[in-house]
């Protein structure tokens, strides 16, 4: 039972009090995924390896992970300014990303592995490049758990 319930499948039933499969992808979603999914193949698979759980000292596991799969102008933040964290240094990506290409690479991390989280839209990257324009540095642990809360 235990193994079961770690198990994830397609069309796996919910268990009781588990969360709620996020509802399927629009087409238009669904293209922002597969274009997300080349830029992680392409760039972020070197610290958060294929399957997403990630790299001794190099980069966290994106399985599960809190700040990844919260409101999505948290990890939104993470790519654009970069974050400090136990693991290392995630780099700011703000100037080498588009926001499509920001949203259609946290659409599929938010979508693969298991994870349940919600597609990421352009517009909404464009609003948090916005409102975080000044900033300067990465963003802190302690900072994303603020926010994350918000």
């Amino acid at each position: 039972q235990a193994l079961l319930a770690r198990l994830t499948w397609p069309g796996k039933p919910a268990e009781a009090g588990a969360a709620p499969a996020a509802a399927p992808l629009s087409a238009a979603e669904q293209k922002r995924f597969e274009d997300g999914k080349t830029v992680y193949t392409t760039l972020c698979v070197a610290c958060h390896n294929e399957n997403g759980e990630g790299r001794e000292k190099l980069g966290p596991s994106l399985v599960g992970a809190t700040f990844a799969l919260s409101q999505p102008h948290v990890p939104m933040r993470i790519l654009i300014s970069g974050k400090e964290g136990p693991v290392g240094l995630m780099p700011p990506l703000g100037t080498t990303l588009s926001d499509d290409q920001i949203a259609g690479v946290l659409t599929f991390v938010r979508r693969s592995w298991g994870n349940q989280a919600s597609a990421v839209d352009p517009a909404a990257v464009a609003d948090v490049r916005k409102q975080t324009a000044g900033r300067t540095r990465p963003w802190t642990e302690k900072e994303l758990v603020e926010l994350a809360g918000k």
